[in-house]
């Protein structure tokens, strides 16, 4: 279509302008009479039939996303067949792709990015409820709006448990994602499941924090060996001002068995939620219009920069509560003391020190870390320092302040094996462990415990189970 050449008609709507056109279909802002408001207009390139499958596409993706209802996904108002003519009628999305926003700002602030990754994981959790995985989540299909909402769009290769039929692709591609944001089930091959859209908006977050994707590389080859077989770079390294807790959220998206992320996007919604009270909070849209403005496409939001409302102290009336306090103060006495004997004993039992206070926790991302790598046969959950780390296998290194760590590793047929190690600022520690498991004698006899044998098993690290 050239410039001179009219802009293509759709029933009951007046054609703006067109806004990209592709192989197999073009896009389309409109406005629809008569209630005037504007859409977009996906409609099937008149070079395709409407009995190709790319036309069958077109229909599925109006099928799929009019059964979702959710802010963040963007609306169908139509679905039209005029002879051998193809439309989807849309929401119109005012707003930019975070590819162009994060070739502005880098990077974006932790309390933004933690609040888009929030409101795309309650898309994600919303479109999994419904049976459908997106399998598609690049920074060119997340939108942020001039309102300050977040869209998650390009349902086109999404699959649908109801719909066994696979979708061909509308930009005449094949995979179903960019090959940085797949993960490593996709890169196999191997079916998607929404474990696998949440490994994609890990990459996604891990992107906006740090300016970087975590598995990068001179091709898409070299990055498909990287996501399956490479840890992630430590987010802390690349964004020293990531809290801790927001870092972990990331890696346990990024982690390579499916098993090990998060079982559910209502379980990431969760640790995001999480994760934005501790860096403040506030409203999704006022901190995607933050980084809007930080961008210079919007204009800063009006009390960005104010201090948050301080608490009004109500005078009552006074009542004389000396006796109480005195009984409430032996009470709590008791209880302190108490506490302390129970964790002395408890922490002897276990074999480690009590010395660790009980309201400090282990660093996981400290500021000068060493690493700590871990591989058990079969498998083990970690515990560092008294504290339940994660079960194996997993590929990331666990980053720990330099100095002396205990390490305890269970597993419910082998007894509890114990280290001790010594990590140094900057240096990595593999520490490989064999678990006694405990197998029963295949003669009926008496269980005779005895060390597994990967050989005899196949590859146990591979698969698991459940502790």
């Amino acid at each position: 279509m050239t410039a001179s050449q009219p802009l293509p008609e759709f029933d009951g709507c007046q054609t703006v302008r067109r806004i990209a056109t592709g192989p197999i279909a073009d896009l389309y802002q409109a406005i629809q009479q008569p209630l005037g408001r504007q859409v977009l207009i996906k409609a099937l390139s008149p070079s395709i039939l409407p009995s190709s499958p790319f036309a069958a596409t077109l229909e599925r993706e109006a099928r799929l996303l009019s059964a979702l209802h959710h802010p963040a996904i963007p609306r169908v108002f139509d679905f039209v067949r005029r002879d051998a003519r193809m439309w989807l009628v849309l929401e119109y999305i005012d707003g930019w792709p975070l590819a162009e926003l994060l070739g502005k700002l880098g990077r974006f602030t932790p309390v933004s990015a933690t609040a888009v990754a929030l409101e795309l994981a309650r898309a994600l959790e919303h479109a999994h409820r419904h049976d459908v995985v997106h399998r598609g989540l690049t920074p060119d299909t997340i939108f942020l709006t001039r309102a300050g909402q977040v869209k998650l769009t390009s349902f086109s290769v999404a699959v649908d448990e109801r719909m066994p039929t696979a979708p061909e692709l509308l930009d005449g591609g094949s995979a179903s994602s960019a090959p940085a944001y797949m993960s490593p089930e996709q890169i196999l091959g191997e079916p998607a499941d929404p474990r696998s859209d949440i490994f994609s908006l890990g990459v996604l977050l891990f992107e906006l924090l740090s300016g970087t994707r975590p598995f990068e590389g001179t091709d898409e080859r070299s990055v498909a060996q990287r996501i399956r077989h490479d840890a992630p770079t430590p987010l802390g390294r690349l964004a020293p001002g990531v809290p801790s807790a927001l870092e972990r959220v990331v890696m346990r998206c990024l982690e390579k068995m499916s098993s090990d992320r998060f079982h559910s996007a209502a379980e990431l919604v969760a640790a995001l939620e999480g994760a934005l009270d501790d860096l403040g909070g506030g409203p999704v849209r006022a901190r995607a219009l933050e980084a809007l403005a930080s961008a210079g496409l919007v204009d800063a939001p009006a009390g960005a920069g104010d201090e948050p409302p301080q608490s009004v102290a109500v005078e009552r009336p006074r009542t004389s509560l000396a006796p109480a306090l005195r009984g409430l103060v032996a009470l709590s006495a008791l209880i302190v003391a108490g506490g302390a004997a129970i964790q002395y004993f408890a922490a002897r039992r276990e074999g480690t020190s009590p010395a660790r206070g009980a309201h400090e926790h282990l660093e996981l991302t400290p500021a000068s870390a060493g690493y700590l790598r871990v591989v058990v046969e079969p498998w083990a959950v970690v515990f560092v320092d008294g504290e339940k780390i994660d079960v194996t296998p997993f590929a990331r290194a666990i980053p720990l302040r330099p100095g002396p760590h205990h390490l305890r590793f269970e597993h419910p047929a082998a007894p509890a094996e114990r280290r001790e190690v010594e990590l140094v600022a900057g240096e990595s520690v593999l520490v490989d462990v064999k678990m006694r498991v405990a197998v029963a004698a295949v003669d009926g006899g008496a269980a005779e415990p005895f060390e597994l044998d990967a050989r005899a098993t196949g590859d146990a690290g591979d698969a698991a189970p459940s502790p």
